[in-house]
């Protein structure tokens, strides 16, 4: 017979294994091959900037710079937070901003990596593709980021993001913005499964009006996923609906999309479905529900202007209960071209061709035979879409035609940072009246309600109406404004400047990234303008005629000219040691009130030691990796499995006594 101190030893063991399991497996970072979404915390860590070191061969790196336009894949192996991963593909990436650079002396391209191009079960933690986002045209380097953050608490299905530096082959190349494609794994994470289709609108049909009942008309609602069932998407069904009336909670997910509408409202996002270019989202169907996925917003914050795209757009016209004299001058419209990032510019006068097929790509706007269209003039940039006899009326044809300026009359805004001759598009002025009291009540620009037939649905819907304004009084009062968005930039100032001013490929300077931060012309400041005036339409104290012509025209604000910079910047705090920056560096322009990485609010800034990992890169080493943070599913399978072990142990070495053996 067993003793009773035999029992109870070997009870007391199993209890002591169990409590070192459950405190140690946490801590252990161990890496699950079945965590297909650990990319999230591991890949994009906002507390961090990540590393990313591309090796390839230099004479492809070089033909890669060499032919940027053509987007041709490249092998190479890629370092993630010390994490390698071989044999993925690497290519250049863009529409306009990729074709601006290269029409530049600036080489500094986006980058997309495929990490299953070769071997389709490899991956970088579940992570299958990879964008690094070269943030053109956005000086305060911070628009896209803001705008994912607000969509991620509007609740809305958002692309993984962060901060990384990249290298090439050891050398530095710079900044770079982290996003994850929408794909397959994209799906699975946000809506459970990825069997549904997957649009990515673009040209003939993106507007989503209704042409015909043969989804072969719809040359440019590009299908990313299960193209061979296409027969059983609702597509079809779903333009008709809100075209010619019907349910829409049938067909659409009614609350997401009027929360995507009012956070793209919000911020002004018009290089979007609301803009003359009708692009730059995703629908998603899932079990014939239409679902929509934000995508590409380095020009929200009214970068792209009111009116029909491009800096120095025509303001809305603005009537209140209290009067404001605004006077406003006409002038040419700058950067029209360069801040349009997805129109496609003749290089070599030849029309350029796109890839469709590739994850990612726009469709091209104009094929071969566009070229002889009759009635575009030398002087204009070829950028419509290809017109059929059924679509000789759509308005949005005619805004591009609009949109594009000659450029022998083109002005350059001598305050605006260029390369080689070239202006890069660059918004240094966030206070414009057009992009402040944009319209909430006809969100559009550059085109009407009625030409944008799913917004047009939602919000001519009294109830749906509601819901909306309901959403852009929460935008209003709780994430854009000033604190809240003052909260991130100075995190991100924190973390980022060091980088930004070691960037050796950046756009910018590191003083126009820091007018970003704090001050008169800042995003904080832009939010809080924004929200109170929205919050005045909301109230009728504010009532704003949206200007849906395409021609814009331009106008001083404030004492200021559109594009003039801020020469009033914010002070640095008496304890700022920027010892690492550079001689040529302001440290006059460092907002008070920096949060230090990891500290609280007012502490000292460390800057990243930037002498350790790769050369000359600044806070990281190559070897680093992110751990992530809390438990998860993995381990809490484990506990549970090792509980059950210890129960049957238990109840087994009891049994064992009762019986006398």
């Amino acid at each position: 017979m067993i003793k009773n101190r035999v029992v109870y030893s070997c009870t007391a063991i199993l209890l002591v294994l169990f409590i070192v399991m459950l405190a140690v497996l946490p801590n252990l970072n161990i890496e699950m091959k079945n965590d297909e979404f650990s990319y999230e915390t591991l890949v994009f860590n906002k507390s961090k900037v990540t590393t990313v070191d591309i090796e390839i061969a230099e004479e492809d790196w070089a033909d890669m710079l060499a032919n940027a336009a053509d987007e041709e894949l490249k092998q190479a192996n890629v370092t993630v937070n010390g994490k390698r991963i071989e044999n993925v593909a690497i290519r250049t990436k863009g529409n306009l901003s990729l074709r601006s650079v290269v029409n530049s002396d600036s080489d500094r391209y986006s980058l997309k990596i495929d990490f299953d191009y070769y071997d389709n079960s490899q991956s970088l933690y579940g992570l299958k593709k990879l964008n690094l986002n070269n943030n053109y045209s956005d000086t305060t380097l911070m628009r896209e980021y803001i705008s994912y953050e607000l969509m991620e608490k509007m609740g809305l299905p958002t692309p993984s993001h962060s901060y990384m530096y990249v290298t090439v082959n050891g050398e530095e190349r710079g900044l770079y913005l982290g996003v994850e494609a929408v794909d397959e794994t994209f799906l699975a994470k946000n809506f459970g499964s990825n069997d549904g289709f997957l649009f990515k609108p673009d040209g003939t049909g993106s507007d989503l009006k209704y042409i015909s009942d043969n989804i072969d008309d719809y040359t440019g609602i590009g299908l990313k996923t299960n193209e061979d069932n296409i027969e059983d998407s609702k597509l079809i069904e779903m333009l008709d609906v809100i075209n010619n009336g019907g349910d829409l909670e049938q067909y659409i997910d009614v609350d997401e999309m009027l929360r995507y509408f009012a956070v793209n409202t919000a911020l002004v996002n018009l290089d979007s479905y609301q803009g003359n270019m009708k692009h730059n989202y995703y629908l998603y169907e899932d079990g014939g529900v239409f679902s929509i996925i934000p995508w590409d917003y380095n020009m929200s914050f009214g970068g792209f202007g009111v009116g029909g795209g491009g800096m120095g757009s025509r303001p809305n016209q603005v009537q209140a209960n209290t009067a404001t004299d605004t006077s406003d001058t006409d002038e040419t419209a700058t950067d029209t071209l360069m801040n349009n990032q997805d129109m496609k510019p003749p290089l070599n006068g030849e029309i350029p061709q796109g890839d469709p097929q590739r994850e990612g790509d726009q469709p091209p706007i104009m094929n071969g035979d566009a070229a002889q269209k009759p009635g575009i003039e030398q002087n204009q940039n070829p950028v419509q879409e290809e017109t059929q006899a059924n679509t000789n009326t759509n308005k949005d044809t005619v805004a591009e035609e609009n949109v594009a300026t000659n450029a022998d009359t083109q002005q350059h805004d001598e305050n605006r940072p260029q390369r080689g001759g070239m202006d890069m598009g660059m918004s240094s002025n966030l206070m414009s009246d057009s992009a402040i009291n944009f319209s909430i009540t006809t969100p559009v620009s550059g085109t009407t309600l009625e030409e944008r037939p799913l917004l047009n649905a939602l919000l001519s819907n009294d109830k749906y109406r509601e819901i909306y304004e309901g959403y852009l009084e929460e935008l209003a009062t709780t994430y854009l404004t000033e604190d809240y968005v003052q909260n991130i930039t100075n995190n991100l100032a924190a973390m980022l400047t060091t980088y930004v001013e070691a960037d050796p490929t950046k756009f910018s300077t590191t003083e126009q990234f820091l007018e970003g931060v704090e001050g008169d012309n800042s995003l904080p400041e832009f939010a809080k303008q924004r929200s109170a005036s929205i919050l005045k339409q909301l109230s009728g104290e504010l009532v704003v005629e949206a200007d849906t012509s395409s021609q814009g025209g331009g106008s001083k604000e404030n004492g200021e000219q559109a594009g003039e910079m801020n020469n009033n910047p914010p002070q640095m705090p008496s304890d700022f040691e920027p010892s690492q920056l550079s001689e040529d560096f302001d440290p006059s322009q460092v907002p008070q009130g920096w949060e230090q990485q990891g500290g609280e609010k007012g502490n000292q800034i460390q800057p990243p030691d930037r002498n350790d990992g790769v050369k000359g890169m600044p806070g990281q080493s190559s070897e680093q990796t992110v751990q992530s943070t809390g438990i998860d599913k993995n381990t809490v399978i484990t506990i549970l499995i090792s509980l059950l072990v210890l129960m049957c142990a238990l109840i087994w070495v009891f049994r064992f006594n009762r019986r006398g053996r």
